[in-house]
């Protein structure tokens, strides 16, 4: 069953069964399957109209089962972030970071998918954090041009592990000569 909330999870992320197959290492028949079975069982329908964060299942009581599986993931002292497709080769370097690359039109929506609790943090650069009224972005360490931050959800277990995992990497990339 938890499985099956991670599912619906990555779909409501990506918007497409092919990107969540992809990320979760199923095909697209099988996710599709698992779906439309979970759906069938919890009474769940798909709108596809809705913002991401809203399209496969928009129900209180999957909050609250989001909220229990992320605290088991926090506790094992991993964050879900999401960003852009274009800085997943440094995000699969950090073990973490769960990484899921984000469309276009899910970025746009980023704070619903933080407050949404999908997501613990999304991986922001320069030109993306304009769109952002707020202060509390955390810096990552410099990658080549570009400049990235971590604005991360309003819960203090994500904040303390975000905070320290990003204050090692930037520790380690000053003793690497970054």
């Amino acid at each position: 069953m938890l499985r099956d909330l991670v599912l619906v999870d990555m779909l409501e992320l990506t918007g497409s069964t092919v990107a969540a197959a992809q990320l979760l290492n199923l095909s697209q028949p099988s996710v599709s399957r698992r779906y439309r079975r979970l759906a069938k069982e919890m009474g769940l329908q798909q709108q596809r109209g809705r913002q991401p964060g809203r399209r496969f299942c928009d129900a209180d009581w999957m909050r609250l089962l989001r909220q229990g599986v992320n605290r088991h993931r926090l506790d094992c002292g991993v964050l879900r972030l999401g960003g852009s497709p274009a800085i997943e080769s440094l995000m699969r370097s950090w073990p973490w970071a769960e990484w899921v690359p984000l469309p276009a039109a899910s970025l746009n929506h980023s704070n619903t998918l933080l407050e949404l609790d999908l997501l613990d943090g999304v991986v922001l650069d320069r030109d993306q954090i304009a769109a952002f009224q707020t202060h509390d972005l955390i810096p990552l360490p410099a990658t080549g041009n570009c400049s990235l931050w971590l604005l991360c959800r309003s819960d203090p277990l994500v904040q303390d592990l975000a905070q320290r995992e990003c204050n090692q990497l930037t520790q380690s990339s000053f003793a690497q000569g970054c």
